[in-house]
């Protein structure tokens, strides 16, 4: 069984560009330092202080390979952003239809246990944003990941690191008994570092999502605001503003009607 999701939204908060920049360097200083543990990890067994088994060494080479190519990807985005990106412009109501949470799509199938609309309600009674516009409209769920940016990925890259790390602190990574807490307090360093990593990651993501091998697929597409559209968002609410509110209200007390009904129907039934 597959399971997909596909939403549009501005993650856990609303991110100013300066709040980004200090975010970003941030996390590029914890990087750097968890890549020179990392490396002196490496270079332990040749100073004959530890002994490193052969799975342990190529994770870790695999795990400073991410990482740089991860900070080279950025280097590049900040010094040649990508001109070719479409953007539609969107304007969202006070509510905002959801899927169902109990919907599944199995094998590109999309079934339903009950019959259910959720709305997401808009606190200011109306929002204009830019979405990005993919390549193709025609990919199904489970593969819109792959329609994401390289940097879309980079949080779920960061998480898999962060899991690895715990998980080669748990298992023993070492031959011998010489020194045997050197390598575990190493490896719990690069822990301790890759989580503010990881949550400046979430904290920065813009278009992002992730796609595994178990079935399980997310995507989220990132609503962006400048002051082209909170212009027109202002003079939309100046001219139309209370007429919107009016009509979101009804709309709130029709669906609050409509839950009350289906839970009495339930109730009777």
């Amino acid at each position: 069984m597959a399971y997909a999701k596909t939403s549009i939204g501005r993650g856990c908060c609303k991110v100013s560009k300066k709040q980004k920049r200090i975010s970003k360097l941030a996390s590029f200083c914890f990087v750097l330092t968890e890549i020179l543990v990392l490396a002196a990890v490496l270079i332990l067994p040749a100073t004959d202080v530890v002994e490193i088994k052969k799975w342990p060494q190529m994770i870790i080479i695999i795990i400073l390979s991410i990482h740089v190519l991860m900070q080279l990807w950025e280097l590049k985005v900040f010094i040649k952003p990508d001109s070719g990106e479409k953007f539609s412009l969107t304007v969202q109501g006070s509510h905002e239809r959801k899927k169902s949470r109990h919907q599944t799509s199995m094998y590109g199938v999309t079934v339903s246990n009950e019959v259910r609309v959720d709305y997401d309600r808009n606190a200011q009674g109306i929002l204009v944003y830019f979405r990005k516009v993919t390549s193709s409209s025609k990919t199904g769920l489970y593969c819109q990941p792959f329609l994401l940016p390289f940097r879309g990925w980079f949080t779920f890259f960061h998480v898999i690191i962060a899991l690895t790390l715990m998980i080669a602190l748990i298992h023993p990574v070492h031959e011998s008994d010489k020194r045997p807490l050197v390598l575990p307090i190493l490896i719990f360093v690069s822990l301790i570092l890759q989580i503010p990593v990881v949550a400046s990651s979430y904290y920065e993501a813009e278009d992002c999502g992730f796609c595994i091998p178990l079935g399980y697929a997310y995507t989220r597409w990132f609503k962006h605001t400048n002051a082209y559209t909170e212009m027109i968002q202002q003079n939309i609410q100046e001219k139309h503003g209370q007429h919107l509110q009016q009509e979101g209200e009804q709309l709130e007390l029709a669906i609050r009607r409509n839950a009350l009904r289906t839970l009495d129907n339930f109730s009777i039934a």
